[in-house]
């Protein structure tokens, strides 16, 4: 077969179906890979503690410790928050999508799994991979990673990528070119899922500290005492494992912008030393008592409403005052539901899913996805996008019956069935054939619709390009076609 890896890559399938894990195991073997299995979540963490996995390919829904709980482990524990977990789920429930998302999933495969979008979704990940660990070789040198951001921060624009007409999104492009500039601390709050971590990038890409690092640290995949040492660094011997000095991304993002995403789960212990830092410019590594200064901008972000958290004394009042010097709130999609074509268009232009650069969506799809309050938000949005150019295959147009019908019945507006229709002016005979019942009956649904064949082939029951080819296989049902 072509194009088979060219190095080993350890990918491990967790689920409690044997007929599931051989066919997973089947596809991938095809593909090149020789994956490990696990029967249930106990036996998954047993797995990854043997061997790190490049990838992770995790069944939901397992009897004892399911899915959500695993990811939720694996995201947690420092040596393995950075493996990409990609859920497998039977079909869309937006409902378990979000538990999923907000467990640290970090994508989707639907059965009957599909091998081209399975080998596309595997060689994305691993190209992925291969790019962090380019960073993570730069960052062992302050002058490598400032050296890599100069090379690559020229030209580049992260407002541009900040979509949508809306009034709300242009006042948060506003507020990024008012402070893009300014040397004070930034909070940008908004729930999970809205674009805050873009927003801190523009923020610093177009500012005039682009041409320094960009740092960003996810508060909390860390615990307490990891999260000190990744942010300030530690000297020799300062704890076991400690074999020897280590700058902190405090210091790697010297004159740049240092990103702490979710600093509402940060501990109120950690949460004094980046208050001290903002105060004075120093702070000291682990184990040390020399004090050290620093010249980087702060940019937090949080889904947390921070007052209620210093009410429940889990947030520091003076922390809070200091980093919201100038607030930045993302709205949720559902506040600016006029974006949501220019959103999806924009995704699905850079899908690496679809070979067909013409596909489009239809008006009733997107009437749909307007219609949907997206409780996860932009990255929701990204998944269901993901989703339809895969259940669209080779078809052109994206309808809305490759949405998920979640999308449908949230919103009370599911269409009525073809056997809602009365066919009373369909006249039978005893000669009549199955044949012509069916074209006089696509027809009035036809006739119903005004010609639209999405909606008409949802009300028959079949697909959009099934109903096209009856259409042109009857010439009768074309003069009902508008």
């Amino acid at each position: 077969m072509e194009d088979k890896p060219k190095k080993k890559v350890d990918i491990l399938i967790v689920d409690d179906s044997e007929a599931n894990l051989t066919t997973l195991e089947a596809y991938l073997v095809t593909l090149g890979f020789f994956p490990r299995k696990a029967r249930e979540g106990s036996e998954a963490l047993k797995e990854v503690a043997k061997s790190t996995p490049d990838i992770i390919f995790l069944d939901l829904m397992m009897p004892g410790m399911d899915g959500f709980e695993v990811t939720r482990r694996l995201k947690s524990d420092p040596k393995t928050f950075k493996i990409p977990v990609v859920a497998i789920t039977a079909f869309y429930d937006r409902e378990n999508n979000v538990k999923a998302i907000e467990a640290g999933v970090d994508g989707f495969i639907t059965k009957p799994i599909d091998e081209p979008i399975l080998k596309a979704y595997i060689a994305s990940l691993l190209k992925m991979k291969d790019l962090e660990s380019e960073l993570n070789a730069s960052l062992n040198s302050l002058d490598n990673i400032r050296e890599y951001h100069r090379r690559i921060a020229p030209g580049r624009s992260r407002t541009r990528e900040i979509i949508g007409n809306s009034d709300l999104i242009k006042e948060v492009r506003a507020r990024i070119d008012m402070v893009k500039d300014l040397a004070v601390p930034v909070l940008i709050s908004g729930e999970s899922g809205v674009g805050k971590q873009l927003v801190a990038e523009a923020i610093h890409w177009e500012g005039n500290r682009a041409s320094e690092p960009f740092v960003q640290i996810n508060c909390p995949s860390l615990q307490e005492n990891l999260l000190e040492s990744e942010l300030f660094g530690h000297a020799k011997g300062a704890f076991t494992g400690a074999i020897k000095d280590k700058k902190g991304l405090v210091e790697v993002a010297e004159k740049g912008t240092l990103f702490v995403d979710e600093i509402g789960d940060m501990s109120l212990a950690v949460q004094a030393k980046i208050l001290s830092l903002l105060d004075s410019g120093f702070f000291r590594r682990v184990g040390e008592t020399k004090e050290r200064k620093a010249n980087v901008r702060i940019i937090a972000a949080t889904n947390h409403d921070l007052e209620k958290e210093i009410e429940k004394g889990r947030f520091r009042l003076d922390l809070f005052y200091r980093l919201n010097v100038f607030e930045i709130k993302v709205p949720p999609l559902r506040n600016r539901k006029e974006d949501i074509p220019l959103l999806s268009k924009y995704f699905l232009a850079r899908s690496s899913l679809t070979e067909i650069p013409e596909k489009s969506f239809s008006t009733d799809a997107i009437k749909l996805l307007q219609q949907y309050d997206w409780p996860g938000n932009v990255r929701e949005l990204y998944n269901v996008v993901e989703r339809a150019i895969v259940f669209s295959g080779q078809d052109n147009e994206i309808t809305s019956e490759h949405l998920p019908p979640e999308l449908t019945r949230q919103n009370g507006s599911e269409r009525p069935s073809a056997a809602q229709l009365h066919i009373n002016d369909i006249q039978l005979s005893d000669n009549i054939t199955l044949k012509e019942l069916e074209i006089a009956y696509i027809k009035k649904v036809l006739k119903k619709e005004k010609g639209n064949r999405t909606s008409s082939a949802r009300m028959l029951g079949i697909s959009r390009s099934t109903l096209k080819k009856k259409i042109a296989d009857n010439p009768s049902l074309r003069e009902t076609d508008r």
